[in-house]
């Protein structure tokens, strides 16, 4: 084997390890380089859709999600005001379209620790922790990366193909020169942890979106560091507000006296502020190169759509990659995926997103009530509920997807 016969994979988050997964398990020969010498646990993405549930499974990661991640069956609206139930979907309409009727709520940190742990019992992968990308090239045979490893020393891996998975502010995208068109929402998001139980105090569910003109929020229940179970609210935040006024005690106490009254800043586990994207990259492919996850695709988080996406879009290129590899197909493959991806990021990633935020924060009350009319509707009509859910778990984009030339 020639010293480029292989992948090279830049970013050892979630989408990056995943992808590296699906080559060594065909057999595939992978080098990872990530910055971080181990995930950072960070409260990030932690919804995992029935859609990519599937994925997971056919790399044999599922079952262990299941086990340790927190079932969420349903999901509901409610009104701020009236703390009234608009709405709750019941994942109970697609179980004939699935073998995984509900979602997840998993942190993406343990979803790359167990990719990781899988990745390794692979002989051809090569897992280079602490590893910053310095520079790259690409020539009619290959690709070439350099990095600097934990010592400060510097390295290159030659290899096939690259496939930049290093996140939102990705040094392959921008040595690439590619644009990320869209735009960057005016409000950031606060993120507040608590391990205070809402399901008791409050009864919400394990995922739950709250409507209100003047601050709407969101509530999460995900596993926790420990799996002890902890709560994650999400609230917007005005333009003009300040970093340090926002994640100060008197500030934190502020945004979670409005949920619960009897809470303060020492309920508070972990305090974290968001900038809020809506941008699609305009390549997916540069020759040799392909962008997935965050490096590809960012919008706002309510849906759980970002994270679900980006292993989407490693699964379809690393299938094609395999196809190539195994000479099932030839090169020219690669330019479908980004048709494929670019296509339902831009028409469909895109646009739920967009909608689920203009939705929970709507400020005319009659489009409000209509709004909340509507989802009641939704919920309570089986085959509307079920088109709604196939939707918002992103089977349908998976199914369209094969569509797409």
């Amino acid at each position: 084997m020639s010293i480029n016969e292989r992948i090279i994979v830049c970013g050892g988050g979630p989408v990056g390890m995943v992808a590296a997964l699906s080559l060594v398990r065909q057999g595939i020969p992978v080098t990872i380089l990530e910055a971080f010498e181990e995930p950072p646990r960070d409260p990030r993405a932690a919804t995992i859709h029935a859609s990519t549930l599937e994925m997971l499974h056919s790399l044999g990661l599922a079952d262990g999600i299941k086990e340790r991640g927190l079932m969420a069956p349903a999901f509901q609206f409610r009104d701020r005001k009236s703390q009234e139930i608009i709405a709750v979907f019941d994942m109970k309409h697609i179980a004939d379209e699935t073998d995984f009727p509900f979602a997840i709520q998993y942190e993406q940190w343990k979803l790359t620790r167990d990719a990781l742990a899988a990745v390794q019992a692979h002989d051809i992968a090569d897992v280079r922790l602490g590893s910053s990308v310095t520079a790259f090239s690409q020539d009619y045979e290959g690709v070439t990366v350099v990095y600097e490893d934990p010592g400060g020393e510097m390295h290159k891996v030659e290899g096939k193909y690259l496939l930049a998975c290093d996140g939102g502010r990705s040094t392959i995208r921008i040595g690439l020169g590619v644009f990320m068109s869209g735009f960057t929402w005016g409000e950031r998001f606060l993120v507040l942890t608590s391990e205070h139980d809402f399901a008791v105090s409050d009864g919400y569910l394990n995922r739950n979106y709250v409507m209100d003109p003047t601050e709407w929020f969101a509530v999460f229940k995900v596993p926790g560091d420990a799996d002890q179970g902890i709560w994650r609210t999400l609230f917007p935040t005005e333009g003009h507000e300040k970093d340090e006024d926002l994640l100060s005690d008197a500030g934190v106490t502020q945004r979670i006296h409005g949920l619960r009254s009897d809470m303060d800043h020492n309920d508070i586990l972990h305090r974290n502020l968001y900038t809020v994207n809506q941008r699609v990259a305009d390549r997916f492919r540069v020759e040799r190169i392909f962008l997935a996850g965050d490096a590809a695709h960012l919008n706002n988080p309510l849906g759980g759509l970002g994270l679900n996406t980006g292993i989407h879009d490693c699964l379809n290129i690393t299938k094609k990659i395999g196809d190539v590899w195994f000479r099932r197909a030839k090169e020219d493959v690669f330019e479908r995926y980004h048709r494929q991806r670019h296509q339902l990021a831009t028409e469909f990633l895109q646009s739920v997103t967009i909608e689920n935020k203009k939705r929970i924060e709507e400020k005319d009350p009659e489009v409000i009530h209509a709004n909340q009319m509507q989802l009641r509707e939704n919920s309570e009509d089986p085959v509307k509920a079920k088109a709604w859910l196939m939707r918002s778990s992103l089977l349908d984009s998976v199914r369209k997807e094969d569509a797409i030339e």
